[in-house]
């Protein structure tokens, strides 16, 4: 209990965009074995840039709680929304032929589930992106 009475904002938001980040991540899967993006397959870029990351996200938090406020471990976060932009890019840049052309010429119940799981996936990816923002503005660990 005392460990959750130290943590600031910073850590709260810091792990809501891990969560975001992994489901964005699981999306993506999802989307990738549909049947009509699943000719795609899976971009190995992207699921890096997620995985890294939350992986940064993680370490940044853990590492903060630790070590305190070092500048390699305040770069960390700017690393990790990098990471996100470009996953988030790729994503939409792999899917938006896809989904313009279901929009106006394939629109049926199968493609419109199909593209539900590729929207979902983004909105989870930029959402993980607005709070890495917004936690980049505060500290992990209160002032003591």
């Amino acid at each position: 209990m005392n460990f959750l009475k130290k943590q600031s904002a910073g850590f709260y938001l810091a792990a809501i965009t891990t969560v975001f980040a992994i489901a964005g991540l699981v999306f993506y899967y999802i989307n990738c074995n549909t049947d009509y993006f699943g000719n795609l397959g899976v971009s190995l870029s992207q699921v890096v840039c997620l995985a890294a990351a939350c992986v940064l996200e993680l370490v940044y938090i853990i590492g903060y709680e630790r070590a305190g406020s070092k500048i390699y471990l305040d770069l960390l976060p700017v690393i990790a929304g990098v990471l996100l932009t470009a996953a988030l890019v790729l994503f939409i840049s792999s899917r938006v032929a896809g989904i313009a052309s279901i929009m106006t010429f394939e629109n049926n119940a199968q493609t419109m589930a199909d593209m539900k799981s590729a929207v979902i996936g983004m909105v989870f990816c930029l959402m993980a992106i607005v709070f890495n923002i917004i936690a980049s503005f505060f500290r992990v660990v209160k002032e003591r």
